[in-house]
């Protein structure tokens, strides 16, 4: 291992691999499409094989520098405002605002085109060289507003008109820092792909205590106090975007490509799309599963938060093995793998009949979900490298999409069929996945 003296650049050495050797081949073969869906059965071999993961882990982090850190903590407690106000906002409306259930669609349906349009919007002007600091302040001081006009105004017309776009552009702080965090690791020379995994995985922590938290705060202060003590965690997320982030810090300036490829990019939106079919499947089979679990299969109460639990484990695990694998085999072939494991563990889910099923398919759930996720934002930003702000949009705007899709449709379905019909929906989500992975040609390279 070499340090390179008053840069803070580590540059770490990898195993040969098939795409070459030393760290920048391996870095650039997760980007290059890597080998097609006859390597999907490596790829998840791999993954329960483990790679010697904890070891590896460990010595990456104990060699970020002091301001990687910050950034990890800027996004983890970023997901962990977000993550307390978004899961519980139609239970609040229903048992806060006692507004019918219908009515959670007037707020989310506004919501979800608002946060994307603001993804778009603040991802233009990160690539256009404008500073990160005053547009995340934007999101973070948004989403202090929004918790205390929870917390002070509990009307049901106050949150729709003033509260969904307040909401929409707190949403946009994901993004954006998703976007530092890739520029910062592009400036200083860490590892992308793993540096991306570890911001992935610190949202999928914020994710599993945030929720939790204020159903817990909910149940035990109300909501006015569960709001109250969100918008005290926004003040330690000011504290670590004053810390973490440069005032001068922006984008550097980059060459505009070619006329002709100033258009419509089909290649970057259909890696987008891929994004999309994952977040259908998830969503659809995360909002049935517990009515799925406890009324159609018959499984005792606790076993939906049993099979969440299991499933988070295994997800933090698997998104740090795919950016390995993905340096050795290439995003798409995780994203292959992953997409052919949804497909059975989702068919397998329709025939379970015991506890025991349960843990067992939600930790293979967590597996090709975890790798989806440690690789997704660096395939889709590698469709444009010189683009990091938009590509991070696209990303995020289609997990966006894809969770609207999926929990209209999921009602849908189950009013129409049943819940199980849910589950064999998100199976063919998973079938689309490889449909379009398979239309996708590799991305052009850097320049």
């Amino acid at each position: 291992m070499k340090k390179i003296h008053g840069t803070g650049r580590v540059l770490r050495p990898v195993p040969d691999s098939t795409c070459g050797r030393g760290w920048r081949r391996a870095v650039k073969s997760s980007y290059s499409g890597g080998p097609s869906i006859q390597g999907a059965d490596r790829v998840l071999r791999l993954a329960l094989a483990g790679l010697s993961g904890p070891d590896h882990l460990m010595s990456f982090v104990l060699q970020l520098p002091r301001q990687a850190v910050l950034i990890l903590l800027l996004v983890f407690f970023g997901a962990l405002c977000t993550s307390s106000l978004i899961p519980a906002m139609g239970y609040f409306i229903v048992e806060g605002l006692k507004q019918e259930p219908w009515q959670i669609g007037l707020y989310t349906g506004l919501v979800a085109p608002l946060t994307m349009v603001v993804n778009r919007t603040f991802g233009e002007k990160l690539d256009g060289a404008v500073a990160v600091k005053p547009l995340l302040l934007i999101s973070i001081l948004a989403y202090m507003a929004m918790a205390l006009l929870l917390a002070a105004i509990p009307d049901f017309l106050v949150l729709v008109l003033a509260g969904a776009p307040i909401m929409a552009v707190a949403n946009g702080a994901t993004s954006t820092e998703f976007t530092y965090g890739r520029l910062y690791a592009e400036r200083t020379g860490l590892d992308i792909a793993e540096y991306n995994a570890w911001l992935r995985m610190v949202v999928s922590l914020a994710w599993v205590i945030g929720p939790s938290m204020t159903f817990i705060l909910f149940d035990l202060a109300g909501f006015r106090v569960a709001y109250l003590i969100s918008a005290g965690f926004a003040v330690i997320w000011l504290v670590l975007w004053h810390l973490g982030v440069p005032g001068d810090f922006r984008a550097p300036q980059r060459q505009r490509g070619a006329a002709g490829l100033e258009g419509i990019d089909w290649p970057i939106l259909l890696a987008a799309f891929t994004c999309t079919l994952f977040a259908v499947g998830n969503v659809l089979f995360t909002a049935a599963m517990p009515l799925y679990y406890v009324k159609e299969v018959g499984l005792p109460g606790y076993t939906p938060g049993l099979s969440l639990s299991f499933k988070c484990i295994v997800e933090v695990i698997a998104i740090f093995l795919a950016a390995r694998i993905a340096a050795r085999f290439g995003s798409r072939t995780v994203l292959y793998g992953a997409s052919l494991l949804a497909v059975v563990t989702f068919l397998l889910f329709t025939q379970i009949s015991s506890v025991l099923h349960v843990v067992i398919l939600s930790a293979i759930e967590g597996l090709y979900y975890g790798l989806f996720a440690g690789v997704a934002i660096s395939f889709v930003q590698s469709y444009a490298p010189d683009k990091p702000g938009r590509a991070t949009a696209l990303y995020m705007n289609g997990l966006f999409l894809g969770s609207f899709i999926g929990s209209v449709s999921m009602g849908l379905i189950a009013s129409a069929f049943d819940f199980r019909t849910v589950v064999f929906v998100a199976a063919g989500s998973g079938l689309a996945v490889l449909v379009a992975l398979s239309q996708l040609r590799p991305p052009r390279s850097a320049t």
